[in-house]
């Protein structure tokens, strides 16, 4: 289910240009928690779902060793278009989606837990000086869309799939959001 405002015929920025679809975040609006990655990639550009390629399937994964269904969570993206050749979405492109969509989305949603996937994610909610791994699993308290809300980061999925040493770490991060949520 869609939450928020979202226009699915958005050309608000150049990534409107390349894509297939737009991407509205996909769950129950009332979920406890919410999952926040970067961009859709090559299968959430054809399907307009979020994380249903690799990298959903490891979150999938993750969620259900939790003991937790996908259906019983919300995921989103920063930006709702996949980016020309998979690059990272630009400081412009992300402004202008996340104030227009991500924030709708949020304020609609009112998670008790945000999970932010990966270094842009993360990038968007706090000023990340260091390394991930610095801040990986660890819950802290964040002001985002006027709310105080609890926070965890966690690496993305898709760079787990790239760096399988850092699967532990991956389900350890979704394990404690999911624990703060309530959840398990």
């Amino acid at each position: 289910m869609t939450c928020g405002r979202i226009d699915l015929g958005c050309t608000k920025c150049r990534l409107s240009e390349k894509r297939t679809m737009v991407v509205a975040g996909n769950g129950p609006c009332s979920s406890c928690i919410v999952f926040v990655g970067e961009a859709p990639g090559r299968d959430e550009d054809v399907t307009g779902v979020p994380f249903v390629g690799s990298a959903g399937k490891l979150l999938n994964a993750a969620l259900e060793a939790a003991g937790v269904g996908r259906e019983e969570v919300f995921c989103t993206n920063i930006v709702k278009c996949r980016p020309p050749n998979n690059r990272r979405p630009r400081k412009d492109e992300i402004c202008i989606c996340t104030d227009l969509y991500l924030a709708s989305e949020l304020e609609t949603i009112r998670p008790k837990v945000i999970c932010a996937l990966g270094q842009t994610a993360t990038g968007h909610f706090m000023d990340l000086k260091g390394r991930m791994s610095d801040v990986v699993g660890r819950g802290m308290t964040r002001t985002v869309c006027g709310r105080r809300v609890r926070f965890f980061v966690s690496y993305h999925p898709a760079a787990v799939l790239y760096q399988r040493k850092k699967m532990k770490e991956f389900d350890a991060a979704i394990r404690a959001a999911l624990a703060e949520a309530g959840m398990i």
